[in-house]
């Protein structure tokens, strides 16, 4: 429950500060993330998960006691204790020591969330309204819906800001660079790349690790449906907006290969 609710206080500051403005819209357009390679396929070997829980994919579950979690050492983490699937953790230190040699704090954000997080956040940006499908797609911005987000699994980091105006500064500049550059040797993707035609808007400090976020991803395709995408305010517009098939798979089309 500590847990919940620190969880709860910290991301509610973090994320109502991600709000996209014309100029941010216009770049989107342009400066497509180079993420994907071949790395993944010929250098990395690929955990087995032969059937994950639907209420794992669903975020349905307590990191503090769930065996495919640990907790980031302190050292890695910007604000608060932090969970992370077990076999991101090693590979994100990996990428972290590098980085540092070459200057760069890929310090964490955020990493794992539960459903119940997610649903806080999501009741407190949505609000009632006679188009309710147009408020959530505002929303739907940067916050995805409660049983869809891609934190639930482990699997996901946000680094150094989730503010839009960090990226313009030379540290912001140079991080991101680090990462495009430097990320997908240590298996991390940047799945909310700019240029996509559905999903999140850009989204430069959320990192995937997708030799295990593959594999989700895959299996959440297979076990959910518009039923299990439910219990929070405004989950009616879920199947309307096509939720999973325009955000859960709206990622660089690249790494949907």
């Amino acid at each position: 429950m500590q847990y919940i609710l620190i969880n709860i206080l910290i991301l509610f500051s973090i994320c109502s500060c991600s709000e996209i403005s014309k100029k941010d819209e216009a770049q989107n357009n342009k400066n497509p993330n180079i993420s994907a390679s071949d790395t993944i396929t010929q250098d990395t070997v690929l955990p087995n998960y032969p059937d994950i829980s639907k209420e794992y994919l669903l975020g349905k579950i307590n990191p503090e006691n769930d065996s495919m979690f640990v907790e980031i050492p302190s050292k890695y983490c910007i604000m608060r204790k932090e969970y992370i699937h077990k076999d991101v953790l090693e590979p994100f230190i990996m990428m972290y020591e590098a980085a540092e040699k070459d200057g760069i704090r890929l310090g964490i954000v955020s990493a794992h969330r539960t459903f119940e997080t997610q649903k806080w956040l999501w009741n407190q940006r949505y609000y009632n309204s006679s188009n309710p499908a147009g408020v959530a797609k505002v929303v739907l911005n940067y916050l995805a819906m409660p049983g869809t987000s891609r934190h639930h699994w482990g699997t996901e980091v946000d680094l150094m800001s989730t503010k839009l105006n960090f990226y313009e500064t030379s540290q912001g500049e140079s991080s991101y660079q680090w990462l495009i550059d430097h990320a997908a040797e240590f298996g991390f993707y940047q799945v909310y790349n700019a240029g996509r035609l559905y999903g999140y808007n850009e989204e430069k400090w959320h990192w995937s690790y997708m030799p295990v976020a593959k594999e989700f991803l895959k299996q959440y395709g297979e076990k959910i449906t518009y039923e299990d995408i439910s219990g929070f305010n405004g989950c009616e517009t879920a199947k309307e907006l096509m939720i999973i098939e325009n955000y859960v798979f709206g990622i660089d089309t690249l790494l949907l290969k």
